[in-house]
């Protein structure tokens, strides 16, 4: 679970809390079928939760590819 960065070629890695979150995202899939990936970050860990970073991006994206791999 890493990236990097275009211009500078330094690798982003998630951190373990990180890590264990984007685990979450299985169940929190699983226990809202309704629910989009949005409203579920919404209801389960607030607004503004991703940071505007090049990590936050990636600690997003990383939890969005779990949740919709559980919609399949």
């Amino acid at each position: 679970m890493e990236t990097k960065l275009n211009g500078d070629h330094q690798n982003i890695e998630l951190t373990e809390d990180q890590i264990e979150i984007v685990g979450m995202f299985n169940d929190f899939s699983f226990e809202n079928p309704n629910m989009t990936f949005e409203e579920v970050v919404l209801k389960e860990l607030g607004p503004d939760f991703f940071p505007a970073t090049p990590q936050g991006r990636l600690f997003e994206k990383e939890c969005r590819e779990v949740f919709d791999r559980e919609r399949e």
